[in-house]
């Protein structure tokens, strides 16, 4: 029989970037706990004991919790504690726990046994879902399950002696506590078989400026522990033992967007193509603390502030108005006389259990979400809005609404505007009066609408990501058809330049605050299109800013008329030349 070799060869592995930047180190694979070695039922007699077990394991659980809280609160911002305080909400949560002691004093099961088959229903339930929010939080209470089951059996599977310097985590999940139970500083990047954008360790990633693909088939039948990897996040790429001249490409790389990130951080003067157009790049945000970092890169203001972040505390009541009103206040003070733009509640009745129950079988993306929820919650809506004009005396904030689809919601949306200014203006509040209301656009029929729309929406925001994702019928958070989701799309380009055109010929601003907005190849072929408003990721706009004074207007112009005439991706891709930049 002849012996099978790994090949020790450089390899490329194709997959999706979830946290944009390039780095290089070892790698290092993180394997979780064996659930399979302890015992499945036990004797009656022994229904004490084992509770026992179970009290301790989920003591132990708690204070290691606590413990990776108080890490987050000393090394990243306080806003992201609530992560943890998700995770401990699960793990003293009532009727999880009133099923696990069920499970071992009546069905006399084992504690692992007992905590495995409750939380099972409950994970099956949150990954059986379409929307990305709700299926990670299966993954918060898969963490949780995990954590208690590996205190039962006193397992350690986060060993950190002997790591190397420049860590490469190589694991199933985007996990949280990747980032809490390893070295923070070590970590270089992280290769993941699964994971979304909303999940809480690829938003702690992209905070640090961690890189992270995903999506890689067999990955961990090619990667091994001390193998070293080049991990490129933005084109989602992996290189695996690279060559002597793939790593000296990727550190000059490195050291070229070092240097950039050095010579443009602080830069606050304007954007200026090389024939002289003037571009304005915004912060997308999602979190108060995003808030400086957007102004300190370059941000001439917060394009994009996603509110529902606010609601993710799991609380059995939706957040109150005067809380709202001191994130929105705070906010107003920050940016000062630059433009704050703050989405409306936008997520699926699911993902609050205010909301619940789901209405029906619907999948979220076609359902209740956005503007229909925020409609059909209207003292939802209400408290949201009076928060935001109370705090609209402090700053230079607008509203925007999502997932419009007629003008009869923008109608009704600005009649309950309407009435909570004059409500408060009789409570002798000081609001701004003339505070700005825009639309999304990110279905179909507000780009068939556009000219309808103009006539009551004081601007428009381009959500690209579920433009595409609505335009071509391709869920981006399905891996078997992400080769569908494609910006590049000869539908979604023309789609997004007749907006353009139609915002520019009826004087309305627009603004494109969808992820593609961060890469500069996509940036160019923005503002050929006639986009002069681009909002992104905060750590994207010194790039992005650079790339821009270094494009000339009239030829980007040029190949947006190009590219328009094509009817194939491959050709448009030809036209672009993605490689270019």
């Amino acid at each position: 029989m002849s012996k099978v070799t790994r090949d020790h060869s450089s390899q490329e592995l194709a997959g999706v970037g979830l946290s944009p930047g390039i780095a290089f180190g070892t790698a290092y694979a993180v394997e979780s706990p064996s659930a399979a070695f302890y015992p499945i039922g036990i004797a009656r007699k022994e229904v004490p004991r084992q509770l026992r077990r179970l009290r301790a394991a989920l003591k132990e659980s708690k204070r290691q919790l606590q413990k990776a809280k108080r890490k987050f609160e000393a090394e990243l911002p306080k806003d992201h504690s609530h992560i943890i305080d998700a995770h401990l909400l699960i793990l003293e949560d009532h009727q999880l726990l009133g099923e696990i002691e069920e499970k071992i004093q009546k069905e006399l099961q084992s504690p692992e046994r007992a905590v495995r088959e409750a939380a099972q229903n409950w994970i099956s339930v949150y990954r059986s879902l379409e929307d990305p929010f709700f299926r990670e939080r299966g993954s918060d209470v898969e963490e949780v399950v995990q954590r208690i089951i590996s205190n039962l059996t006193e397992l350690d599977p986060h060993v950190t002696d002997g790591l190397p310097e420049d860590l490469i985590l190589v694991a199933s999940e985007a996990s949280l506590f990747l980032l809490v139970e390893y070295p923070l500083e070590r970590i270089k990047g992280l290769v993941v078989k699964k994971g979304g954008t909303t999940s809480h360790g690829i938003i702690i990633a992209r905070s640090y400026q961690i890189p992270v693909v995903s999506g890689i088939p067999n990955f961990k039948e090619i990667i091994r522990t001390g193998d070293t990897l080049i991990v490129d996040g933005t084109s989602g790429v992996v290189l695996v033992r690279p060559t002597g001249r793939e790593m000296r490409s990727c550190r000059a790389r490195i050291k070229k967007q070092e240097k950039r990130q050095l010579t443009l951080v602080g830069d606050q003067e304007p954007c200026v193509t090389s024939d002289g157009r003037r571009i304005f790049l915004y912060a997308n945000v999602e979190i108060g603390s995003e808030v400086s970092v957007g102004m300190r890169l370059g941000g001439g203001g917060i394009g994009l502030f996603r509110s529902e972040y606010i609601y993710m505390k799991d609380k059995k009541e939706p957040v109150s108005e005067e809380e709202q009103f001191k994130i929105y206040k705070k906010l107003a003070e920050e940016v000062e006389d630059r433009p704050a733009i703050i989405r409306t509640l936008d997520f699926g009745d699911e993902r609050h259990p205010y909301f619940s129950p789901i209405l029906g079988e619907t999948e979220t993306a076609l359902g209740l979400r956005g503007i229909r929820l925020s409609l059909k919650y209207p003292e939802i809506f209400r408290d949201q809005i009076r928060a935001i004009l109370r705090a609209s005396v402090y700053g230079n904030l607008k509203i925007v609404l999502p997932m419009i689809s007629s003008v009869d919601e923008v109608l009704e949306a600005r009649r309950l505007i309407q009435a909570a200014q004059e409500e408060l203006l009789r409570e002798g509040v000081a609001i701004n009066s003339q505070i700005e209301v825009g639309v999304m656009v990110e279905v179909p029929a507000a780009i068939i609408l556009m000219e309808a729309l103009c006539a009551h929406a004081d601007f428009f925001a381009v959500g690209t990501n579920d433009l595409i994702q609505y335009t071509l019928a391709a869920g981006r958070a399905d891996d078997h058809i992400a080769d569908l989701f494609n910006p590049l799309h000869p539908a979604v380009l023309k789609s997004l330049a007749r907006v353009a055109r139609v915002a520019a010929g009826e004087d309305s601003m627009a603004l494109v605050c969808g992820e593609i907005a961060s890469h500069p190849v996509y940036a160019r072929l923005l503002i050929g299109m006639g986009f002069r408003h681009l909002s992104m990721s905060p750590y994207a706009i010194p790039e992005v800013k650079q790339r821009l004074r270094e494009t000339s207007y009239l030829e980007a112009c040029a190949m947006v008329e190009d590219v328009l005439r094509q009817s194939t991706l491959s050709e448009v891709e030809s036209c672009v030349k993605l490689t270019e930049f």
